[in-house]
């Protein structure tokens, strides 16, 4: 598939983008660790290269990008030597990361499919090469760093906005404005995720308000009444009676219970 100056260039302007976002991200995290410069510039560096360096080997179309590209290194150079010479913390800055790191999903994607379009790929194989490329820094980083990938335990705000991006750029490649379905698609991807994200804490904090049981049950059990009460109202008074009637090392007793049965119904939650 031969490509247009104006699409390469935007390819470019986005691969750059993405770079040198995974590269801040990936040395404020390396700060936050106490890494050496050596370490510091590991950690940025495959951060926001492996997706790309991936890619490029999956494809098997001569050297990766980030070989042939000097752009490619001097963008993740200059992001981390920012987050080195930087002191990236407080709510301000939490709030850009967090937003920056769902922002190179879709520049991510879009590159990754791009790549497969160029090499004369099927749709299947442009959405795998969109996620491979939107993941790949950050299942490497967190390999390396020795952590759970968060690829694993939010998934859903990674993998489901690189399909939707990939899908939403091969659409509107099939109808010859591929130029349009870049910029559309990383757009898309990370509304998509912000979208999971916040809607995935508001079920999740639902789910948990709707599951947690009321005071008086919990105070019943950690004073060994019985819990089938008619009624709130009669629950609360069985209660009160109990622990107005209760010596104070009753009481202790009753709180020990209540703190253990609290911290192994939230750890249970959590599992």
């Amino acid at each position: 598939m031969e490509l247009s100056e104006n699409v390469q260039t935007l390819f470019f302007v986005l691969e750059y983008t993405g770079v040198g976002l995974a590269a801040t991200i990936g040395g404020t995290i390396a700060k936050r660790m106490n890494f050496d410069i050596i370490g510091f510039a590991f950690v940025a560096l495959i951060s926001s290269l492996s997706g790309g360096l991936i890619r490029d080997a999956v494809l098997n179309d001569g050297p990766a990008a980030a070989l042939t590209h000097p752009g490619y290194i001097i963008t993740a150079t200059a992001g981390a030597l920012f987050a080195y010479l930087v002191d990236l913390r407080g709510k301000a800055w939490e709030t850009f990361r967090f937003y920056a790191d769902l922002t190179t999903i879709g520049v991510w994607a879009v590159g990754g499919t791009l790549k497969a379009l160029a090499n004369g790929l099927n749709w299947v194989p442009c959405v795998i090469l969109a996620i491979i490329t939107a993941i790949g820094g950050t299942l490497v980083r967190d390999v390396v760093l020795r952590r759970i990938p968060s690829l694993f335990t939010e998934q859903k705000m990674y993998v489901l906005p690189a399909i939707a991006a990939s899908v939403v750029m091969l659409v509107f490649n099939h109808f010859g404005m591929l130029y349009g379905g870049m910029l559309v698609a990383a757009v898309i991807a990370p509304i998509l995720a912000v979208a999971l994200n916040f809607g995935g804490r508001y079920i999740t904090a639902l789910d948990a308000k709707r599951t947690e049981r009321p005071l008086e049950e919990k105070l019943a059990d950690a004073l060994g009444l019985e819990s089938d009460f008619d009624g709130a109202e009669e629950a609360a008074g069985e209660v009160v009676a109990a622990l107005d009637a209760a010596s104070d090392a009753q009481l202790v007793a009753a709180l020990r219970v209540l703190l253990r049965n609290e911290v192994k119904e939230r750890t249970e939650a959590k599992a």
